[in-house]
């Protein structure tokens, strides 16, 4: 068994003066850990205050089920009938006469934190649970301390979660395609609506004795009628919930923005697909009429970026594996990134040195990450602020860093090496510094080669600063390439990551699966399986291209994109 790593990262900054901190979910488990002196502020594990808070009545508004009964004895010997394991418990249920005994096995392993966010103000943390599917929002409290507010179980797996830009709401995407709405707090007073008596009535067959005549088709005609009708619909989610809009592909990324048009500020949804669609809807209130798409991905679309210094920019990552710029709003392509040139040559040498039979087209990007400071003063930075984009690639210890222009133009700026596969980054808020989580449980840029377990502790973090290579007084060149502050600024590690790593010790959740690959699962390990995921939304080959390699034969150009969800 492997320790879990820290998969997400969010930085919070309180707006009442107090330090930042930092939210790392290390499997099911949330540290607070202080951004100054890297010390353990505070943790949440998921039984905290949800016996309290939640005892006698289910978080969806339903009847809460009776415990369960674990069986420890058998007759007066009270010796134990089985071994109790930890990761499981036997239920007895009643059973009828005649009917074979067949214990049930209750799986007690704790859902594992999939997405962290945290509201501007610092006074709301909402997390995402992948194996059931919830949504916690919790208030953060002084010290870190977070305390859970309300837990909403969806009917899907959530792949995405963004709050809109007045924070008082989250759109939820989920695997099947569909966006939905949910207030970021349960309205007060809201009742589920009241569901309709379904009673089975019987089928109302078009036949009857005046158009059947013979015995056998008469007899048929009796059973007809005696048939119950279908059952009930199942019950959808009992809190307040609203569909926004849907794909008819799997949904990969949700993002939401705001932008001015004329006197007005018109809002608009991104959605990504597994089909490269990138769709541009508008607002909540109209989100049924789709603007435009976003063309030229090859492959699934796995990250949408919008870059907060200009919101009319959208970055992308797929699985081809490119990143591309768009000015969304009329869907044209400003620039990419296929990873040629020296990147690609950064990317190769990472790949050779590390082994394990993976290539460049093997690759996809699993994160963008905007990094945007506001400076004040009257240093050179606060002239023009620092724009940097830091992309990562699934399972490579690498963080490719590239600064863009006002005209969506992109600059590769540096590539940095770390000592571990990176599962997230978070921006550190105010602080010129980022913190890099790194996967602790396989082996360098590998997705399934687990550490030996006789090698030594990995690092759990990382941490680099901006550092600037100009004197203090000196200023910037005109030109918006050479002379950014971008071309000036590098990244060097930094003394908090030493700090981290000596408070990650202390902030063990558990153990990941140590098998080697997951059942029927050739692309990750077990363990993989759990922190990665994009190279199984990759379709097979000869799926993907054969249409299109028959529409080019047939017109001599580019196949066009049909079937756009």
């Amino acid at each position: 068994m492997v320790p879990y790593p820290f998969q997400k990262l969010c930085c919070v900054q309180p707006v009442d003066g107090q330090q930042p901190f930092l939210l790392a979910a290390s499997g099911p488990v949330i540290n607070s850990l202080d951004l100054k002196d890297g010390s353990l502020m505070s943790r949440w594990l998921p039984s905290d205050g949800e016996d309290e808070e939640y005892e006698g009545a289910n978080p969806n508004g339903e009847d809460a089920r009776p415990s369960k009964r674990r069986k420890l004895g058998e007759g007066d010997r009270g010796e134990p009938s089985h071994q109790e394991s930890e990761d499981s418990i036997e239920i007895i249920s009643e059973r009828k006469k005649g009917e074979r005994r067949k214990p049930k096995v209750e799986d007690t392993t704790l859902p594992n934190v999939s997405h962290i966010i945290a509201a501007s103000d610092g006074k709301t943390a909402i997390c995402v649970t992948a194996e059931d599917k919830s949504v916690l929002v919790f208030d953060v409290l002084a010290g870190g301390v977070l305390k859970l507010k309300s837990r909403r179980s969806m009917p899907k797996r959530i792949c995405a979660i963004v709050l809109t830009p007045d924070e008082k709401s989250l759109l939820l995407g989920d695997k099947f395609g569909d966006v939905y709405l949910l207030p970021l707090h349960p309205t007060a007073g809201w009742t589920p609506q009241k569901l309709q008596d379904q009673q089975q009535a019987t089928n109302s067959p078009s036949a009857s004795e005046l158009t059947v005549h013979t015995k056998g088709n008469l007899e048929a005609l009796r059973q007809q009628r005696l048939q119950k009708a279908a059952q009930p619909k199942k019950d959808g989610p009992q809190f307040e919930c609203k569909l926004l809009l849907g794909h008819v592909s799997l949904l990969t990324d949700v993002a939401i923005t705001e932008v001015q048009s004329g006197l007005k500020r018109r809002q608009y949804i991104l959605t990504a697909d597994r089909d490269e669609h990138i769709r541009v809807s508008r607002g909540i209130s109209q989100a049924h009429i789709i603007q435009n798409y976003c063309f030229g991905h090859r492959e699934f679309v796995s990250k949408l970026c919008i870059v907060p210094w200009n919101p009319e920019i959208l970055v992308t990552g797929s699985g081809e594996p490119s990143v591309r710029v768009y000015q969304w709003q009329t869907g044209t392509l400003l620039d990419q990134e296929l990873f040629q040139g020296d990147v690609g040559k950064d990317l190769v040498n990472c790949l050779d040195l590390q082994g394990g039979g993976r290539s460049l087209e093997t690759l996809a990007v699993s994160n963008i990450w905007p990094v945007h400071y506001t400076v004040s003063g009257n240093s050179p930075r606060s002239r023009q602020p620092p724009h940097f984009l830091l992309v990562a690639l699934e399972g490579l210890p690498m963080l490719l860093s590239y600064s863009i222009t006002q005209e969506g133009r992109l600059r590769h700026h540096q590539t940095l090496t770390l000592g571990g596969n990176v599962l997230d980054v978070a921006v550190g808020p105010a602080l010129w510094g980022i913190v890099v989580s790194l996967d602790t449980a396989h082996e360098l840029g590998s997705v399934q080669a687990l550490r030996p377990e006789a090698a030594p502790a990995a690092d759990a973090f990382e941490t680099f600063e901006l550092f600037s290579n100009l004197p203090a007084d000196e200023t910037h060149s005109s030109n918006p390439v050479e002379g950014s502050p971008e071309a000036d600024l590098r990244w060097e590690t930094s003394s908090l990551a030493m700090l981290l790593n000596a408070s990650a010790l202390d902030c063990a959740s558990g153990t990941l699966p140590s098998e080697g690959r997951a059942k029927d699962k050739g692309a990750y390990s077990a363990a993989g399986e759990m922190l990665y995921g994009l190279e199984n939304l990759r379709k097979k080959r000869g799926q993907a291209g054969a249409e299109a390699e028959d529409e080019d034969a047939g017109e001599g150009g580019p196949a066009e994109v049909e079937g756009m969800s």
